[in-house]
C-alpha cells in the first residue's frame, strides 16, 4: 500500500509540475504591429454557431513563440499557447464554455508573437457567436481524385460539436482483395427531414443496392428493375411520407484534352420517379422525350417538388457544353398522391448558364442552388457559383459573399435554416473541402469558415475530396458491420416499376424511342 501511495503522490506532483510549467500568461508587449498575422484556416471575422467544435488554427509566420488571447465583452479571457508546430489548440471544455456564455455576442482575438526575443502584438479581430445552433452531425463521402475507377472511398459522419469522425461504410473490404477488381462505390447519403432517423445511401456493386434505414430496420433494395432505363441516382425523402423522389439517370463522362477541368459528367438520359417504400414500387413523376430532369428536392410541406430540367439532349460528345438546365417545379397532391403540371421558376438556359442542385430551406423561405456554365454538375467545373432565390418575393441573386474563383456546390441546409454547408476547391483547385456560413432572415450570408479539426492541417494534408455533405440533427445508429452484414450476407429485394409508357434507351448514345 505504501508503494502505491508513493506512486500516486509522485504522479500528482508531476501533474502539478506540468500544469504549472504549461500555464499561459499574457506577455509583456514591447512592440505593436499594424500587420495582421496569417493564420490557417482563416477563422477571422466569421460568425460561428455556439455549439461548434474549437476553431483551431496554425500560425503561418516565422516566430519563436505565439500566444492567442480570447476575450469576451465582459473582460473574461482564455489564453492559449501554440504547440511545437505553431498550432493553436483551444481546450475543448474552455472553448465550449466561452461560446455558450456569449451567445449573440462577440469574442475578440488578440495574437502575440515572439520574434528575436521581443513580444509583438498584432491587430485583433472579432468573431460573432450566433444564438442559433448548427445541426451536430454531417455525413459526406471521401473520394480519391480518380475518374476511371472508384478507388478507396467511403461514407463518414462528423460530429461538428466534438470534431470526431466515424465510418458509416467504406468499400475497403472489396478493394483490399488483390483478386477483386469490382467497382464498388458508396455515395449519396440523405435523411428524411421530419424523421431524421430514417436515412439512405447507395452501395454500388454486385451485392449492393439502395440501403435504407427505415422505421429502425435496415433494407437493401434494387431500384433498377426491368423496364427502368437508368438506375435511381439523386434522391430526396418526402418530409413526412414514406416516399423518395429520385432521378433515374444514365450518366456518362467526357474528358477534355485541354484546360484545368479534368472531367465533365453528364446525362445521356434522366427522368424523375417516385419510390413508395412501403409498396416497394417505382412510378413515373416526369417522363419526357427530348428533355432531361434531375436533382429532385421536396419543399418542407411536401406539396412541391423542385428539380432541374434541360431541353437540350446529347447527340454526340461535342454537345456536352450545350446542355443547359432550368429550375422547375411540380405540385404534389397529398390527398391522392398525384402530381400536377410542370412549371418553370427560373430560366437560366436563356442566359447561356445552367442551374443545378436546388435545395429548399426548411423554413421554406429560400432556395439555394448552383449556377454553372453547362451540364448538371458544377463540381468538376471552375465557374459554378451559389445563387439564392427568395421564395417570399421570387427575387434571385448571386450569393457573392460566399462565392470564390472556384466552384461552390453540394450545399445542404441545417434543420433550423440558419446555416448551410457547401463544398469548394478554393484551397488548391483540386480537392473539395466543406465550408459553413450563416444566413440571416434577409438572405445575407456570413463569411464562410472551414470544417474545424483538432489538427488545423488535417484537411490540408488529406489527399481525398469531400463530396455531397448533408447536415442532420440525429446520428447514424447502425454500425459499419451492420451495413456490411446487410450488403454481403442478405438478398437484395427487387422494387417493381409501373409505367404507362415503354421507353427504349440506347445504352451508349442515350437515344430514346417512345412506344405506347
Amino acid at each position: 500500500m505504501t508503494k502505491i501511495f508513493h506512486k500516486i503522490l509522485l504522479l500528482c506532483f508531476c501533474s502539478f509540475f506540468l500544469l504549472t510549467e504549461c500555464s499561459v500568461k499574457e506577455p509583456q508587449v514591447t512592440k505593436v504591429s499594424e500587420t495582421a498575422v496569417c493564420i490557417y484556416p482563416d477563422y477571422s471575422n466569421v460568425e460561428m454557431p455556439y455549439n461548434i467544435a474549437p476553431l483551431n488554427f496554425q500560425i503561418k509566420e516565422e516566430c519563436e513563440k505565439c500566444i492567442v488571447k480570447l476575450e469576451d465583452e465582459t473582460g473574461k479571457t482564455l489564453l492559449c499557447c501554440e504547440d511545437e508546430n505553431k498550432k493553436i489548440l483551444f481546450p475543448k471544455e474552455d472553448w465550449k464554455k466561452i461560446l455558450t456564455e456569449n451567445k449573440g455576442k462577440k469574442i475578440k482575438y488578440t495574437i502575440y508573437v515572439k520574434r528575436k526575443g521581443e513580444w509583438i502584438q498584432h491587430p485583433s479581430f472579432e468573431n460573432s457567436i450566433s444564438t442559433e445552433a448548427i445541426d451536430p452531425f454531417m455525413t459526406y463521402r471521401l473520394i480519391e481524385p480518380s475518374y476511371m475507377s472508384t478507388g478507396i472511398l467511403g461514407l463518414f459522419e462528423y460530429n461538428l460539436e466534438t470534431a470526431e469522425e466515424k465510418n458509416i461504410i467504406t468499400n475497403h473490404r472489396k478493394k483490399c482483395d488483390a483478386k477483386n477488381r469490382e467497382q464498388c462505390c458508396v455515395n449519396c447519403h440523405y435523411s428524411q427531414r421530419l424523421h431524421p432517423e430514417n436515412k439512405m445511401f447507395y452501395y454500388r456493386g454486385p451485392t449492393g443496392g439502395l440501403i435504407l434505414t427505415y422505421n429502425g430496420k435496415l433494407h437493401k433494395i434494387n431500384t433498377k428493375p426491368e423496364g427502368l432505363p437508368g438506375g435511381t441516382v439523386y434522391g430526396c425523402w418526402h418530409p413526412d411520407l414514406p416516399y423518395i423522389a429520385f432521378s433515374s439517370n444514365v450518366i456518362r463522362q467526357s474528358f477534355p484534352n485541354k484546360g484545368k477541368e479534368k472531367v465533365y459528367p453528364y446525362d445521356y438520359f434522366s427522368d424523375l420517379v417516385l419510390y413508395d417504400i412501403e409498396k416497394n414500387e417505382l412510378t413515373d413523376i416526369v417522363k419526357t422525350r427530348g428533355r432531361h430532369e434531375t436533382f429532385p428536392h421536396w419543399s418542407p410541406d411536401g406539396k412541391t417538388l423542385y428539380f432541374c430540367s434541360s431541353d437540350s439532349t446529347i447527340s454526340d460528345l461535342n454537345n456536352v457544353k450545350n446542355m443547359k438546365y432550368d429550375l422547375k417545379k411540380i405540385s404534389f397532391n397529398l390527398e391522392d398522391k398525384s402530381f400536377g403540371e410542370v412549371e418553370t421558376i427560373y430560366e437560366v438556359a436563356k442566359n447561356h448558364k445552367s442551374a443545378m442542385h436546388p435545395r429548399v430551406s426548411h423554413d421554406n423561405n429560400f432556395i439555394l442552388f448552383t449556377v454553372g456554365d453547362f451540364g448538371p454538375n458544377a463540381y468538376t467545373q471552375k465557374n459554378g457559383e451559389l445563387y439564392l432565390m427568395n421564395l417570399q418575393n421570387d427575387s434571385i441573386r448571386n450569393l457573392q459573399e460566399v462565392n470564390t474563383p472556384e466552384s461552390e456546390c453540394y450545399h445542404s441546409w441545417s434543420s433550423n435554416s440558419n446555416w448551410f454547408v457547401f463544398i469548394c476547391r478554393i484551397e488548391d483547385g483540386n480537392y473539395g473541402r466543406p465550408y459553413f456560413a450563416h444566413l440571416d432572415s434577409t438572405g445575407k450570408a456570413s463569411k464562410p469558415f472551414a470544417l474545424p479539426h483538432q489538427d488545423p492541417e488535417y484537411d490540408l494534408l488529406l489527399l481525398k475530396s469531400y463530396n455531397a455533405p448533408e447536415l442532420s440533427s440525429s446520428p447514424v445508429v447502425f454500425s459499419q458491420s451492420d451495413f456490411e452484414d446487410l450488403i454481403f450476407n442478405t438478398e437484395t429485394v427487387n422494387a417493381s416499376y409501373h409505367t404507362e409508357i415503354t421507353d427504349t434507351i440506347d445504352s451508349y448514345t442515350g437515344a430514346s424511342t417512345l412506344l405506347k
